[in-house]
């Protein structure tokens, strides 16, 4: 979905490279010291957060704490923060699944979208026949870069629960009133977007159609 929003939008922030491709992790999940049934469990606990996921964080009740992941494993280890907002990879890579022990899945979980980009005066200076074979390339990345990182999180989520972790998926109403949290913070986005002159509603509308047509 990313690959085709930023061929619709072509956002202009990415005019002075030569864009390769965009990926994006997994779902993240809420990884806790304790277990998080419902948005009461959740109120107040002080959650490891960068960027975006501090607002969502604190829309679901959390207080947001910002940090590097480098600083994680110490912050939970020693109360600093009670969780985590983070997908299950780093369970293993950063050896999280020491420091918490439940991890709450819920729907309406969000995703980091990332990129690929080469330096434009570099690509403009290559053969046409070899920008060719690069393209091709991309596009076969597009599709192998979901694949790899189902393998990393898989793994992650294997050693969670080699540790002792539990998950926690939440009940069909309790996934809602987490939905219903979150929904205004879309609204935000499209009236942030309108007062730059940009089509917030246009590429917010976009992405919606395109999971609901693209879901397994």
């Amino acid at each position: 979905m990313v690959n085709e929003y930023y061929k619709k939008f072509k956002p202009k922030e990415f005019d002075d490279v030569k864009v390769l491709y965009l990926y994006t992790t997994q779902p993240h999940k809420l990884f806790t010291k304790k277990p998080v049934h419902n948005l009461e469990d959740l109120k107040g606990l002080k959650i490891r957060t960068t960027g975006t996921t501090a607002p969502i964080t604190k829309a679901l009740g959390g207080i947001p704490v910002a940090m590097p992941i480098t600083e994680a494993y110490d912050s939970l280890s020693k109360g600093v923060v009670q969780g985590i907002a983070i997908t299950y990879e780093p369970m293993k890579g950063w050896k999280l699944a020491e420091v918490v022990n439940y991890c709450t899945e819920y729907s309406s979980a969000y995703t980091h979208a990332y990129f690929v980009v080469m330096n434009k005066d570099k690509w403009n200076g290559l053969p046409v026949d070899i920008q060719k074979i690069i393209e091709k390339i991309n596009e076969e990345w597009v599709e192998n870069f979901g694949p790899l990182w189902d393998d990393l999180e898989n793994e992650g989520k294997e050693v969670f629960i080699q540790k002792g972790g539990k998950i926690i998926t939440l009940s069909k109403e309790e996934d809602t009133r987490w939905k219903d949290r979150l929904r205004p913070l879309l609204d935000e986005y499209v009236k942030d977007m309108k007062s730059k002159g940009l089509p917030g509603e246009e590429a917010l509308k976009f992405c919606i159609e395109y999971l609901k047509t693209h879901q397994k």
